[in-house]
């Protein structure tokens, strides 16, 4: 599937206008984000009038695994955006319900939305989605040096080089605990670190393969921990503060944020409650068809790098 650079275009306006992001998205980014994906092209619903793009959602497909080898295709759902001037007209209902239609088409069994705290509600409430338990948000401490781990930033020319290919090897290895993960391979995350405008860095352990980046909150830096993947079967999970310790390092930064869930390493520190976060998450479901029981269904692991956040 592919989409034209009009309607990227008309896309980007439309999320441009609503979000104000600070690095504003283009035409080349929409189609990284929407085509280029190793798992499938994205379900794109919308609403359009006169040629202007009133809603927009974006459902990029990852695929889930159980321990007891269910899977499951859902898309992550992001950039659900109404133009101001079109709220109130049903226009986010139809773009919802779009976006479920061309979803259907490609095989996806779900969706598993990140939302922020008006869009959630709305979609439980009036679409009959499932709310999920907010996952954690913790500030770490570094313990140690982190001289364990070697550091990378993820250029184009590194995501290309066969050093890469040495540290993610020919798999990553998903976890056994209860609940569904994302399932990640070594196309998957050269794809995801390879995003324009935007800045990785791939810290690497005997045990780990790290992604971070940094921040600012309050005008206070942090470096963020955006996924935790690992390398081999570990007997138990690693100490988060020696994470915390070689993000602190690279990114000149007293402590660490870390969102999400992940059975490899153990984030420990202060709690930082969902309202004192810049954009709360929230996370709901919906399921395509009935064999997909979604009562049932709860997240292993699942961190930042698994959506778009950063």
């Amino acid at each position: 599937m592919t989409f034209s650079n009009a309607e990227l275009q008309r896309t980007a306006d439309l999320l441009n206008a609503v979000f104000g992001h600070e690095l504003p998205l283009t035409e080349e980014s929409l189609r990284w984000y929407y085509e280029r994906n190793p798992v499938g092209p994205a379900a794109v619903g919308n609403v359009e009038d006169d040629g202007r793009r009133l809603g927009n959602y974006a459902l990029i497909p990852q695929k889930f695994f159980s321990p007891g080898g269910q899977e499951l295709v859902l898309g992550v759902g992001v950039d659900l955006a109404v133009s101001p001037d079109a709220r109130g007209g049903g226009v986010f209902r139809r773009t919802v319900e779009d976006s479920y239609a061309r979803a259907i088409e490609l095989g996806h069994d779900g969706i598993l939305g990140v939302a922020n705290a008006n869009s959630a509600p709305r979609m439980v409430a009036t679409l009959g989605w499932r709310a999920l338990d907010p996952l954690p948000v913790t500030l770490c401490a570094p313990l140690g040096t982190g001289g364990e781990f070697t550091v990378v930033e993820a250029t184009g020319d590194f995501l290309k080089s066969e050093v890469f290919g040495e540290i993610v090897g020919t798999s990553f290895v998903d976890p056994v605990t209860a609940g569904f993960a994302p399932h990640w391979t070594p196309e998957l995350l050269r794809w995801r670190l390879d995003r324009p405008g935007f800045r990785y860095w791939v810290h690497v352990s005997t045990d780990l393969v790290v992604v971070s980046t940094r921040t600012h909150v309050s005008g206070v830096p942090f470096g963020v921990v955006l996924k935790t993947l690992a390398r081999r079967r570990l007997s138990s999970p690693v100490r988060g503060g020696q994470v915390a310790a070689t993000v602190t390092r690279t990114h000149r930064t007293p402590m660490v944020i870390h969102w999400g869930r992940t059975p490899w390493a153990r984030y420990r520190g202060i709690p930082l409650p969902q309202s004192r976060m810049p954009s709360p998450l929230s996370l709901v479901l919906h399921r395509h068809h009935e064999d997909f029981d979604e009562r049932d269904f709860e997240l292993s692991a699942f961190e930042f790098l698994d959506f778009d956040a950063y």
